[in-house]
């Protein structure tokens, strides 16, 4: 008797937050369509083996790995997934219960579909909602026909997949086919291989997007990326998709360049220890490019948190500063009592400087 292959294979890559793991696969393992498989990589051994003898569900297989890299590492799900979808997900990141539920409902409906996302809703590393949901429906014109599936189509427009990113890892489901017409995610990609792979796919197949958020994506309080290893893989991107398109576009480059400059200085002010001279270099950058960016949101939020952590490291280097906090530190000690910090200059002394 054979066994009945899943209509959903989920990769998971774990080597990032693989603390919040177990809350992942919870989330996962809680969806209303339950045909899927689900394919958890890590490079922690100690971890994985520990949870692969605790859970028992069988859709779960636990793959040790050697972190070559998260296109490496998507590459491998992808050939190892029996599925006839492919989903991922960060660990860390939690979904809806009815997530596999509405995509495949339209990507059964709609076969000219190549590709399902959604929007998120942002929580922070202990699970808490935000408050905050970040579209992938973007503003603008995209290579290919977005459909928005949502009471709120009239109000929102496909993504600009071509200018920036808009596309989480985490909310896309996508047909396995797509990989045997266009190939694989690129290896050289170290950091983020998922923009350059919808690129491709944008050219072979239409988008669908659910203006819901469906996918809860956790905003870890600090990470180790290297600025400069996401800055060659945004310059790598940019370089090869307009070498293959019309001179034509070539001014939709510099508004590539343009996003890709603001996403790099957002990134640096989440890093352990933001440095505001470089947050303000790809600030600057992002004016030259694609100067009416400085319209939207995005520009006026990260001027504003650049501002603030200029204010605090000021603050903090100042000798009254530093009094304070001793004197603070003295009467805690000897009076044994915690001392909550004064309201005046919280605003500079607030940690997420990205509010």
């Amino acid at each position: 008797m054979s066994l009945e292959l899943p209509t959903v294979s989920i990769i998971i890559f774990a080597d990032e937050g693989i603390s919040y793991l177990p809350a992942t696969i919870n989330s996962l393992l809680q969806q209303t369509n339950g045909d899927f498989e689900i394919l958890v990589f890590s490079d922690n051994y100690h971890q994985v083996n520990c949870w692969s003898r605790e859970q028992l569900d069988q859709r779960l297989r636990f793959i040790l790995h050697s972190n070559l890299g998260l296109a490496t590492t998507l590459n491998q799900g992808v050939l190892e997934a029996q599925g006839k979808y492919i989903s991922f997900v960060n660990a860390g990141d939690l979904w809806h219960p009815s997530k596999l539920q509405q995509q495949l409902f339209y990507l059964d409906r709609y076969p000219e579909v190549g590709l399902i996302h959604s929007c998120l809703l942002l929580i922070d590393h202990q699970g808490q909602d935000t408050g905050k949901v970040a579209s992938s429906l973007g503003q603008h014109q995209s290579l290919s026909q977005t459909t928005i599936v949502s009471q709120l189509k009239d109000l929102l427009q496909p993504p600009e997949i071509l200018a920036q990113n808009q596309i989480n890892l985490s909310s896309v489901m996508l047909r396995r086919s797509c990989f045997e017409m266009v190939g694989l995610f690129n290896p050289q990609l170290q950091v983020i291989p998922d923009w350059e792979m919808w690129i491709r796919l944008s050219n072979h197949y239409q988008f669908m997007a659910i203006a819901e958020p469906l996918v809860y994506c956790r905003q870890l309080p600090e990470h180790n990326r290297n600025c400069l290893t996401i800055e060659t893989d945004l310059q790598t991107i940019i370089e090869t998709v307009y070498a293959k398109l019309s001179p034509e576009l070539e001014q939709q480059k510099h508004r590539s360049y343009g996003f890709a400059s603001l996403f790099l200085a957002q990134n640096t002010l989440q890093t352990k220890n933001p440095d505001p001279a470089i947050a303000r270099n790809y600030w600057y950058q992002t004016l030259v490019h694609n100067p009416l960016i400085i319209f939207s949101p995005q520009f006026c939020q990260l001027r504003w948190a650049i501002f603030r952590l200029h204010c605090r490291q000021y603050y903090q280097q100042s000798d009254r500063y530093r009094h304070l906090r001793q004197l603070i530190e003295d009467a805690k000690s000897r009076l044994k009592i915690a001392i909550p910090r004064p309201n005046i200059f919280n605003w500079m002394l607030d940690e997420d400087s990205g509010n």
